[in-house]
C-alpha cells in the first residue's frame, strides 16, 4: 500500500523528476536546435515556420482539421469476402446476426464494420447445408485493418457463447466455421472431418520473459489425454501443476520457447474424441497471482482436432504468453504498427516494451508531420531523425516500477540525458515510433510508447500551477493551457457565444511546465476557444478547435468557454458571501436525499413554467417541492445530493424535445415507444457523461447561451437549499468522459492525446466504467480532478461530494483531494463514493484503489451493498424469474412466500438477518456478532460473495442505502417480490421497514428522492435516459408513477412478461392515503435518527462499546431485528438507553429479553407525538418490565428509550 501511494504522492506533492542511467545518442541525425529558454514556440523548434495568427482558423466549421495525415498501412485483404458459417444444434436461427468491427495488426478496435453497430447485428447473407452464413466484405475495411472481431448474437442480447469476443485475421484465410456454444473458430468444416490418426499433441509454449519456472500444466484424466503415458505425474490436482520439463519429449528450443508432447487418446478409435483440453497456469509461488493466473485465458485451452494436421501421429500447436489463442501454425510474433501503443514510457528516460526481447538495435524515430512508415523487413522511411536507445541493465526506479507494475515483462530501454532534454524541449510533440531492427537495419517490431510516464516526469512542475484556465485581472484575461505535446496553440476570442471571432493570439510555451499562456485585454463576459496543433496517433498532425478543460462556464451546447471572474459580485446572488450553510459535527450525522435537478420540479405546477426543471426552481420557497424539502430538513435530513450538475454531453441545451405521450394502458407499450423515439433529443438524462468538469450544466439554466446565467443560478439554488436547512452535495464523475479521441465532444484527448485516459496494452482507451475511462493516477488528470472539486467547494459552497465509480481512482489521490479541498474550503468537506472493485484496476492491479476494501482509515466513505441486497432481495443484476424468486428480508423471504417456487428456508432468513446486522453495526470489521449458528464472529469473518461482510474501520466510512437512482426503486422491487395479494397498506409498510433499517444503521444514511412517496418508475431498472415520463416525482402526493406503461424495451424488454401483469394490477398502485402516510412515517424515522447521537456513533470503538444486538443465535425470532444502544455518558445521546425493533413479519411478534427486565422503558417521544404517522407503535406495541417481554406489531419499527 505504501509503495503504490509513494509514486502518486511524490508526483503530486513534490513533483520530483526521476533520473536514471543509460546511454545512446544520434549525432548523425538532422535536428533543428533551439535556444534554451523557458518559453519558446514548439513549431519553430520542430523546424516549422511560424505564420501570423489568422481569424479564419477560429471560425472553421470543422473543429478538427487534419493538417498532415499519417500514411495508411497497406495490410493485404483477401481477394473476396470472408465467409463466416454458423451452426446451431436446434436449427433455430431466428434473429441471429453478427456484430462485426475492424481491428488492426495488434487486434485493437479501429472502426465499426459499415452499417453495423451494437445492438443491431449484420443479417445473414444466406443458408447452406451447415447452417447460416455471413459474407464480410474486406474491400470496405480501412487500409490499416488486419482483420475483424465478431460476436454472434440476437439484437439486444448477449453473444453465443456469452461474453466472448472473437477475432479473425485476413491472413487466416477466407472461410471459417462456428458452432453454437463453442468458442472455437474452425478453419475447416468440423462436420466433414477425415479420420485423424493422432497420438500426441506437440505444444510449443513461447514466453517473452523466459520464466517457465513459475508455470505448469493442469491435466485431468477426463479431458481425452492418455493418462497411461503420464505415469508418475500428478493429475487432477490444481495446486500441483506439472512442470513442463516432466512432460514427454520436453526440450527448450530457446530461452523463450519450450516444447513438449501431450499424449492424447487417438480420435481414430472414437469419433467423439474431437478435442483435448488442458490449462497452463501459475505455480502457487507465482508472483503474479499464484496458481490462479491462467496466463490470459478465462477458460480451458481447447485444441479442436478439426484445426490440426497430424504427421506420424503428431500434431503441433503453439501457445504464446498472455495470449488466449491456440495457433495451429508457428506464429510470426513480430508486430509492426505505427498506430498502436504497446510500449510504456516509465520516466522521461526509460521505456518498457512488453513481450519484446533485447536482441537487435532499438531506435526512437520522430517526425513532426507524422509521416513515419514502418513495414516488416523494410527500412523505416518518412522520419525526420532517430534517437538511439540502449538496453537498460540497471534497476527501474522504485516509483516507476510501482506505478507501472501492471505492465508485462519485456525489454527496458534507456534514453540518454541529452536526448531526454531534446524530447522535452520539442521532440515529444512529434510522432514517435519505437522500432526494433535487425543487423541490416530492417524493421522487426514497431510500436509507439504510451506517454504519461514521460510527461509526468518532464513537466512535473505543472502540478504546482494554481491558475490553469482563465484568470481575470481587471478586464484583462490571462489564459493558461497545459498542452505539453502541442506544436502550436492559438487563443481564439469571441464577443458572443455564437458570433464570429474578434481576436486571435499565438500563445507562448513554457517548457518547464508544458503550459501555454496568453493574455488579452477587455475580455470580461467574452468567450474563447483554443486552436491546438498536435500530433494524434493514428491520425496525423491536426488542428483542434477545443474548449478549455478548466472552463468555468460555457455557451450553448458547450461550444465555447466563458471568460469571467467567479469572485465578481455580479455572478453572486444577494447575500451570497454572508449566507451560512448548515454544519454537521461529524460525517455520521449525514442523512442524504439523492435528487435530480430536473426531476425535482419539471412536473411541479406550483413552480412557474419557465423555471420548471431548472436551478431557479429551488428559489421558489413556497413551491410544493421546496415545502417537501423543508419538511425533510425539519425532520432531520441534512443533505440534498444532486445528480450530475456539471456540464454534460447528453442533453441538448436548446431545442430539446418534449415527447407527446399517448394515453395508454397501465402496461401499454405506446408510452415507452414515444419516449424511446426522442430519448436522445429530449431534455432528460441522469448526466453521467462529463463534458466539462467545472462548469455548471447549461440545460438547467434559464439561458444556456449566457455563460453568466448558469453560474448565478447555480449559486441561487445552493443558497436556497442552505436557507431551507439543507447542505448541498454533488454527484461527480471524474472516472470517465463522454468521449475521447477526435470526437467533437472530446476535450481532454484533443489537447493532450493519449494522456488523460487510461489505456489498455495496445493503447486503446479502457471503457470498463461504461465510457472513456480517465486516468486520475496520471499527474495532471489527478490535478484536474482536485482543482475541480476545490472550485465547487469554494466558489459554489458545495458541502459534500459523491464520487461515481470512485474505485477507479487511486486512494492516494482521493486522500490528497480531501486534504486539499478541506484546507481550501476552511471546513471539512465530506466525501463518499462507489467503491466497486472491477475493471482493469480491480484488486489493485494498477494502484491501491479508493475501493471498499482499500479505504480503511481514510475518512472517505463507500456505499455498502451488503445489507442493501439482503433487505431488497437478490442483486442488482437479477433478471427474469430471479426478480420474483429472490425475496428479501422486508418483502417476504420465507415468512411470506410469494409462490414463485424459490424454496427458501428459515436458515436463509436468519442469514439475511445476520448480514443486515452487519450493516446496522456500521460494517465495522472487528465488531463481534453472534450468528444464527451461535458462533461469535467478527464481521470481517462473515462471507459476502467472497469478500468480508464487514470491511471498514470507522462508521464514517460506510454509506448505508436500500435504494438510489440505479436499478429499480424500492417500491418497484417490492412489486416483484411481495405476494401479489399484499395490501396497499402493507406495501407502504414494507417500504418504510427498509427505510427504518437504513435510519437505524450506523454510518451515513442515504435515501433516494421519492422513497418517502412510494416512488415508482413503472418498473424501469435503468431510467438514465427514460425521460421525464418514467422519472416523475409528484410533490402533491397524488400519484407515485406506477402503471404508466411498460418501461423502455432496451433495458427492460426481457422482463416485460413479468412486468406487464404487475403494472396492470390496480391493487398494487397506492392511493394518496398510502403516499401521505409514507411521507409522514419517513419523517418520523428521520426524527428518531436525529434525536440521538446513538444512531450516529462516531467511531468503531463507540459502535463496539455501545451497540449490542438482542434476538440473535439459533433461537432467534428471525423476522425481528433488535438493537440496544448504551447512551450513558455519551455526548448528545439524550437517552440512557435505546432499544429498537424492526418486525418485518405480517404478524405481531413477542420477544422476551432477560437483559431488559426491570427497566424504565417507554416509547420514543416521536411515537407518542399526536402527529405520529404509524399509530401501531403507540397503540399496539408493549413492554412488560417484570418479564422483559416486548410485543412488536406487524411490519412496524418500534423504538424504546430510557430517559
Amino acid at each position: 500500500m505504501r509503495a503504490s501511494r509513494l509514486w502518486i504522492g511524490s508526483l503530486l506533492l513534490a513533483a520530483l523528476l526521476s533520473g536514471c542511467g543509460g546511454g545512446g545518442g544520434d549525432a548523425s541525425e538532422a535536428f533543428s536546435a533551439v535556444a534554451d529558454t523557458a518559453a519558446t514556440d514548439r513549431a519553430e523548434a520542430l523546424g516549422a515556420s511560424r505564420p501570423s495568427p489568422r481569424l479564419d482558423i477560429c471560425d472553421a466549421d470543422n473543429v478538427s482539421i487534419v493538417l498532415a495525415a499519417v500514411p495508411k498501412a497497406d495490410t493485404p485483404a483477401p481477394a473476396g469476402p470472408v465467409k463466416v458459417h454458423y451452426q446451431r444444434a436446434d436449427g433455430n436461427y431466428a434473429d441471429f446476426g453478427l456484430h462485426v468491427w475492424q481491428v488492426n495488426s495488434a487486434n485493437a478496435y479501429i472502426a465499426d464494420y459499415p452499417n453495423v453497430s451494437w445492438p443491431a447485428p449484420l443479417a445473414p447473407a444466406g443458408t447452406d447445408a451447415y447452417g447460416i452464413y455471413w459474407l464480410i466484405d474486406a474491400s470496405v475495411f480501412r487500409a490499416d485493418a488486419a482483420g475483424f472481431g465478431f460476436i454472434v448474437h440476437k439484437p439486444s442480447a448477449d453473444g453465443d457463447p456469452p461474453g466472448l469476443d472473437r477475432l479473425w485475421k485476413f491472413t487466416d484465410g477466407g472461410e471459417l466455421w462456428l458452432k453454437s456454444g463453442q468458442a472455437t473458430v474452425f478453419r475447416t468444416n468440423p462436420d466433414a472431418l477425415a479420420t485423424l490418426d493422432l497420438n500426441a499433441l506437440r505444444v510449443h509454449y513461447l514466453r517473452s520473459d523466459g520464466d517457465y519456472a513459475h508455470w505448469g500444466l493442469h491435466l485431468w484424466d477426463t479431458s481425452r489425454i492418455d493418462a497411461s503415458r503420464l505415469a508418475g505425474l500428478t493429475l487432477n490436482v490444481w495446486d500441483s501443476p506439472i512442470a513442463f520439463a516432466a512432460m514427454p519429449n520436453y526440450r527448450a528450443a530457446s530461452a523463450n520457447e519450450v516444447l513438449f508432447d501431450l499424449p492424447v487418446l487417438n480420435p481414430k478409435d472414437d469419433i467423439s474424441r474431437s478435442a483435448v483440453e488442458f490449462i497452463v497456469h501459475g505455480t502457487p509461488d507465482n508472483p503474479n497471482g499464484g496458481s490462479g493466473n491462467k496466463d490470459g485465458w478465462n477458460d480451458n485451452i481447447r485444441v479442436d482436432y478439426a484445426n490440426v494436421t497430424a504427421v506420424n501421429g503428431v500434431a503441433e500447436v503453439w501457445l504464446v504468453q498472455g495470449t488466449p489463442t491456440v495457433f495451429y501454425r508457428a506464429p510470426d510474433l513480430r508486430q509492426v504498427s505505427t498506430t498502436d501503443a504497446r510500449a510504456y514510457w516509465l520516466t522521461d528516460r526509460l521505456i518498457q516494451w512488453p513481450k519484446a526481447n533485447s536482441g537487435g538495435t532499438f531506435r526512437l524515430y520522430h517526425s513532426a508531420q507524422g509521416q513515419i512508415v514502418a513495414k516488416t523487413d523494410a527500412a523505416v522511411s518518412g522520419a525526420d531523425g532517430a534517437i538511439e536507445l540502449q538496453v537498460f541493465a540497471g534497476t527501474v526506479p522504485a516509483d516507476a516500477a510501482t506505478r507501472f507494475k501492471y505492465v508485462a515483462a519485456g525489454v527496458v530501454l534507456s534514453v540518454s540525458r541529452r536526448d531526454a532534454e531534446r524530447l522535452a524541449r520539442s521532440l515529444i510533440a512529434s510522432q514517435l515510433v519505437l522500432v526494433q531492427e535487425n543487423a541490416d537495419g530492417l524493421v522487426q517490431n514497431a510500436t509507439t510508447a504510451q506517454l504519461p510516464g514521460a510527461l509526468d516526469t518532464m513537466f512535473a512542475a505543472a502540478v504546482r500551477e494554481d491558475d490553469l484556465g482563465v484568470a481575470l485581472h481587471g478586464e484583462s484575461g490571462r489564459f493558461k493551457l497545459w498542452a505539453p505535446t502541442a506544436q502550436r496553440v492559438q487563443l481564439c476570442v469571441y464577443d458572443s457565444g455564437a458570433g464570429a471571432s474578434t481576436g486571435v493570439e499565438t500563445m507562448r510555451f513554457d517548457r518547464d511546465t508544458g503550459i501555454w499562456s496568453g493574455q488579452r485585454p477587455r475580455l470580461d463576459g467574452k468567450y474563447y476557444r483554443y486552436a491546438v496543433e498536435v500530433f494524434v496517433r493514428g491520425t496525423g498532425l491536426v488542428r483542434n478547435l477545443v474548449t478549455d478543460p478548466y472552463s468555468i462556464s460555457l455557451t450553448t451546447d458547450s461550444k465555447r468557454s466563458y471568460v469571467a471572474d467567479l469572485d465578481d459580485r455580479r455572478l453572486q446572488p444577494a447575500g451570497w458571501e454572508r449566507h451560512a450553510a448548515p454544519r454537521i459535527p461529524a460525517q455520521t450525522d449525514m442523512s442524504i436525499y439523492e435528487l435530480h435537478v430536473r426531476d425535482f420540479s419539471v412536473n411541479d405546477p406550483s413552480v412557474p413554467l419557465a423555471d420548471r426543471g431548472k436551478y431557479r426552481a429551488f428559489t421558489w420557497a413556497n413551491s410544493n417541492g421546496m415545502r417537501h424539502l423543508r419538511g425533510l430538513a425539519q425532520a432531520g435530513l441534512t443533505d440534498v445530493h444532486l445528480l450530475p450538475v456539471f456540464d454534460i454531453a447528453s442533453v441538448p441545451e436548446t431545442g430539446c424535445v418534449t415527447p407527446a405521450i399517448p394515453a395508454g394502458a397501465a402496461n401499454g407499450e405506446a408510452q415507452q415507444a414515444a419516449v424511446e423515439a426522442v430519448k436522445d433529443a429530449d431534455c432528460f438524462n441522469w448526466g453521467y457523461d462529463p463534458y466539462h468538469y467545472t462548469a455548471p450544466e447549461g440545460s438547467f439554466a434559464s439561458d444556456a447561451a449566457d455563460g453568466a446565467k448558469r453560474i448565478l443560478e447555480f449559486r441561487q439554488m445552493v443558497m436556497a437549499l442552505h436557507r431551507a436547512g439543507l447542505r448541498v452535495g454533488m454527484d461527480v464523475v471524474y472516472n470517465h468522459t463522454s468521449a475521447s479521441g477526435q470526437n467533437d465532444k472530446s476535450v481532454l484527448d484533443r489537447i493532450v492525446p493519449g494522456y488523460y485516459h487510461r489505456l489498455d496494452g495496445s493503447g486503446n482507451v479502457e471503457r470498463s466504467t461504461c465510457c472513456e475511462n480517465t486516468a486520475t493516477e496520471n499527474l495532471m488528470m489527478g490535478k484536474l480532478m482536485i482543482d475541480s472539486v476545490k472550485t465547487w467547494a469554494t466558489q459554489y459552497r458545495i458541502d459534500s461530494f459523491r464520487f461515481d465509480l470512485m474505485a477507479h481512482q487511486p486512494r492516494a489521490v482521493m486522500e490528497l483531494l480531501k486534504k486539499t479541498v478541506d484546507n481550501a474550503a476552511g471546513r471539512p468537506v465530506q466525501l463518499i463514493g462507489e467503491g466497486w472493485n472491477f475493471g482493469e484496476v480491480a484488486n489493485g492491479a494498477r494502484f491501491v484503489q479508493a475501493s471498499q476494501l482499500s479505504l480503511n482509515g481514510s475518512g472517505i466513505a463507500t456505499f455498502s451493498d451488503r445489507a442493501r441486497d439482503f433487505v431488497r432481495g437478490g442483486g442488482p443484476f437479477d433478471g427474469g424469474q430471479s426478480l420474483v424468486r429472490n425475496q428479501g428480508y422486508i418483502n417476504g423471504l420465507f415468512y411470506d412466500d410469494n409462490g414463485s417456487g424459490a424454496g427458501k428456508s428459515k436458515t436463509d432468513l436468519m442469514w439475511a438477518a445476520d448480514i443486515i446486522k452487519v450493516g446496522m453495526a456500521g460494517s465495522i470489521r472487528d465488531y463481534t456478532l453472534t450468528t444464527h449458528w451461535d458462533a461469535a464472529l467478527q464481521l470481517q469473518q462473515l462471507d459476502y460473495n467472497g469478500q468480508p461482510a464487514g470491511y471498514v474501520t470507522s462508521p464514517a466510512e460506510v454509506v448505508n442505502y436500500v435504494e438510489n437512482h440505479d436499478n429499480q426503486t424500492l417500491f418497484d422491487i417490492n412489486a416483484y417480490k411481495l405476494p401479489t395479494a399484499t395490501s396497499k397498506d402493507d406495501r407502504a409498510r414494507a417500504q418504510m421497514l427498509g427505510a427504518a433499517i437504513n435510519a437505524f444503521s450506523q454510518g451515513v444514511a442515504y435515501f433516494h428522492a421519492g422513497i418517502d412517496t412510494l416512488r415508482s418508475k413503472s418498473m424501469d431498472r435503468n431510467s438514465y435516459n427514460s425521460g421525464d415520463w418514467f422519472n416523475r416525482l409528484d410533490w402533491s402526493y397524488a400519484d407515485n408513477n406506477f402503471g404508466v406503461g411498460l418501461p423502455l424495451r432496451g433495458d427492460n424488454g426481457d422482463n416485460w412478461s413479468i412486468i406487464g401483469p404487475l403494472l396492470a394490477n390496480a391493487d398494487i398502485k397506492p392511493s394518496g392515503n398510502e403516499i401521505g402516510w409514507t411521507r409522514d412515517a419517513f419523517r418520523d424515522l428521520l426524527a428518531i435518527r436525529g434525536s440521538s447521537t446513538l444512531f450516529r456513533l462516531r467511531t468503531a470503538d463507540d459502535v463496539k462499546a455501545r451497540l449490542s444486538f438482542r434476538n440473535t443465535g439459533s433461537g432467534q425470532v428471525p423476522t425481528v431485528l433488535a438493537g440496544h444502544l448504551d447512551g450513558n455518558g455519551y455526548p448528545g445521546s439524550r437517552f440512557h438507553e435505546v432499544l429498537y425493533f424492526v418486525n418485518v413479519d405480517k404478524v405481531a411478534q413477542t420477544l422476551t429479553i432477560d437483559s431488559e427486565k426491570g427497566k424504565a422503558y417507554r416509547l420514543h417521544p416521536v411515537h407518542l407525538a399526536p402527529g405520529a404517522a404509524d399509530r401501531r407503535a403507540a397503540n399496539d406495541a408493549s413492554y412488560d418490565g417484570a418479564s422483559g417481554r416486548f410485543v412488536i406489531p406487524p411490519r412496524t419499527a418500534v423504538v424504546y428509550v430510557v430517559n
